[in-house]
């Protein structure tokens, strides 16, 4: 079976059964019983998808089967890849120079401390071929390459090194977790940002982490003890709704567009609409405003590049803004009133996942 047949499926998947790019791919993969290595064809996908997207946006005559053959050979313009309302809202935010390099994407994992020490892991992936480069922020963190390849490897096996954008560390770091506090995760599944709340509080912290998901909190059961962290209470709840009284520190991760994971996932623009934005927002404001019941200080995340989903969900609450940032190339969209006191990461300036983090103090 053919690549552009493998391809074709995959995408159908995506345009029509809304599947995210990895399960569109793995069903299509079975389908049509792929030969050759799944994971390299994978990555290839994936910048198939970005060309499939700009093909199809210059020449919408073509048949699915017709633009992705196109598709594998060409140079993607995210100034001509998505639908014209992203387009226009993107352009108005990031610019020319930012739309064009949405795509920019650096990959990080980090060294799971609670289980290894950071050196050896470091000379041991090393020796097997791997390129690391150390972060100058964050010790345990590091730049990998090839990374797709990473996944094959004990180290990942065991749990000794974690897939995890620099954006997603920002955000924990943003939360300063301490030992014996209670932290309350809303949105915690599939628990790498609940892992490292405890990697650096060496287990000690008091973490209860919610998630509207059954399915996505057993993995997080999974993947947690494979990880090695302990003192976390799973529950299965609404993030609208959290059935807490006490006073907490709250940690919302708040489902959104993941709009800020396009450098990811390239089909995010194929299958978000307006009404789903919409719909997002709504719930947004209501998680927020419910963990700000509680007088507790409140760490509000998103992964969008929409202001809807991060500036505009906290101007409400400016009067409890705590500034976080002093680095200018992570300040906020200026047309905010908050800009200064969030922070926001962005594809094409740092190679991250596009993050809005903000604090809000009792």
């Amino acid at each position: 079976m053919s690549e552009v047949r493998l391809y074709e499926l995959a995408i159908r998947n995506i345009l029509f059964q809304k599947m995210n790019p990895e399960r569109a791919f793995d069903v299509a993969f079975k389908k049509v019983r792929a030969e050759g290595d799944r994971r390299e064809l994978y990555v290839k996908f994936l910048d198939v998808l970005k060309c499939f997207q700009h093909v199809s946006y210059l020449y919408p005559e073509l048949s699915l089967k017709e633009a992705v053959e196109k598709s594998f050979d060409c140079e993607p313009d995210p100034l001509f890849s998505f639908p014209e309302w992203v387009k226009e809202r993107l352009l108005a935010l990031l610019g020319e120079d930012g739309l064009r390099g949405i795509y920019r994407r650096y990959h990080w994992i980090r060294v799971n401390t609670l289980k290894a020490d950071v050196e050896k892991v470091r000379r041991s992936l090393e020796e097997k071929g791997f390129y690391l480069e150390e972060d100058d922020e964050f010790p345990f963190l590091f730049k990998v390459e090839p990374w797709h390849k990473v996944s094959k490897t004990e180290e990942f096996s065991q749990g000794l090194v974690i897939p995890q954008d620099k954006a997603s560390v920002i955000s924990v770091k943003v939360l300063d977790p301490k030992p014996y506090e209670t932290i309350v995760e809303v949105g915690g599944a599939p628990g790498v940002k609940t892992s490292l709340i405890q990697q650096m509080t060496d287990n000690r912290a008091n973490v209860v982490s919610i998630d509207v998901s059954a399915s996505r909190v057993e993995v997080q059961r999974k993947l947690l003890n494979k990880w090695g962290v302990r003192n976390v209470e799973l529950l299965v709840g609404d993030g609208a709704h959290l059935p807490l009284s006490r006073r907490v520190k709250v940690f919302i991760d708040a489902p959104c567009t993941n709009s800020g994971t396009v450098n990811v996932d390239p089909s995010v623009f194929m299958r978000l609409t307006k009404d789903e934005l919409m719909s997002l927002i709504r719930l947004q404001r209501m998680i927020l405003s419910e963990a700000m019941r509680f007088g507790s200080e409140v760490v509000y995340t998103t992964c969008s590049l929409f202001p809807e989903e991060g500036e505009k969900a906290v101007e409400k609450y400016q009067d409890k803004l705590v500034k976080v940032n002093d680095d200018p190339t992570k300040f906020g969209y200026r047309k905010s009133k908050v800009w200064l006191r969030v922070i926001r990461t962005y594809p094409h300036v740092h190679g991250t996942e596009g993050f809005f983090i903000a604090k809000l103090s009792p």
